[in-house]
């Protein structure tokens, strides 16, 4: 078992103004069963017009804006800020995603692997209103559950996924079930993780590699810290990617 940090793209500002692939990247080429990460910012007339995907199950997280979503099963809906969606794309389904507002609409998509058994499922939909993710809170701890726990949002792999805001001087652990691949990526403010105390700025990744035991990894915030944490029970299997598919 261990914490690894992949320096990040620091490009992204509070209101993400640039959009980046935080994986896969050359260094970092998935996180079984995470696919992918995009911290994605959009703008009109830009976005993602009507495109394809087979394979796999996509969360969006919305950070800022609105999100407008159109799917080929008759879908259309517009998620507000801190509100998701969950696409199965299993068998395949078409959808676009463009920006719902005059501004910049930014927010994190992750993408996980479904087992080559699953794959041929019939697509799936869901969304959630900001208010129906269910918050806990504790003194300098807020944390947004996001899919996983208590959250409605349904997934077919064993996972968490979590919005973490520590306040200033807030030391806090990060629960990872035995086996669980997991990965903390840094929205922003700074800090350090594990118990080597590795540096954390915003738009740093961690990755922690699964272990026979659960473990708690400790987060601490010097000045605020704002983190994507996820952690998920990984397939086993190589993904074969092909563009918008995962075989």
């Amino acid at each position: 078992m261990q914490l690894v940090k992949h320096p990040g793209d620091n490009r992204i500002d509070s209101m993400g103004r640039e959009h980046v692939r935080v994986f896969p990247t050359r260094s970092v080429y998935y996180m079984d069963p995470f696919l992918l990460l995009d911290h994605f910012a959009i703008e009109k007339p830009m976005g993602f017009p009507d495109h394809p995907h087979r394979g796999f199950e996509i969360i969006t997280y919305v950070l800022h804006g609105v999100l407008a979503h159109e799917d080929s099963a008759g879908h259309a809906s517009a998620i507000q800020t801190l509100g998701v969606q969950k696409v199965t794309a299993g068998k395949g389904i078409v959808h676009s995603e463009m920006p719902g507002t005059d501004g910049i609409d930014s927010g994190l998509q992750l993408w996980i692997n479904l087992p080559r058994a699953e794959k041929g499922v019939d697509p799936e939909y869901q969304e959630f209103l900001p208010n129906e993710l269910p918050v806990t809170a504790s003194e300098g701890v807020k944390i947004r559950h996001i899919a996983g726990g208590s959250s409605p949002v349904r997934v077919r792999r064993p996972m968490v996924y979590q919005d973490v805001e520590l306040s200033a001087g807030i030391e806090h652990p990060l629960q990872v079930p035995p086996g669980h691949q997991a990965f903390m990526y840094v929205l922003s403010g700074s800090g350090w993780l594990g118990t080597d105390r590795l540096p954390a700025a915003t738009g740093d990744l961690f990755q922690w590699t699964p272990a026979d035991e659960a473990a708690a990894i400790p987060v601490f915030s010097d000045r605020g810290l704002r983190l994507a944490f996820a952690a998920g029970e990984p397939v086993g299997e190589r993904p074969v990617f092909n563009g918008p598919f995962v075989d």
